[in-house]
């Protein structure tokens, strides 16, 4: 079975600036939250210093911790 390569979702990746502005939180409090061990599966990493963060993952992540 094909699929087809124009019909796929390209997942949303976010800096921590455009994180932290959303959640309405300093820029330190996402690091602190990044920091915890189950949110290592949606953090990339970009060159040596910089990470961008799957949004739709960190949203998930963040709904069954603080529920």
């Amino acid at each position: 079975m094909a699929t087809n390569i124009c019909s796929r979702k390209r997942t949303p990746f976010a800096t921590v600036k455009e994180l932290a502005e959303e959640l309405g939180c300093c820029v330190q409090q996402i690091y602190k939250t990044l920091k915890r061990p189950e949110m290592q599966s949606c953090i990339k990493k970009i060159g040596t210093a910089g990470i961008r963060v799957n949004k739709e993952d960190f949203y998930k992540i963040m709904e069954q911790i603080y529920r």
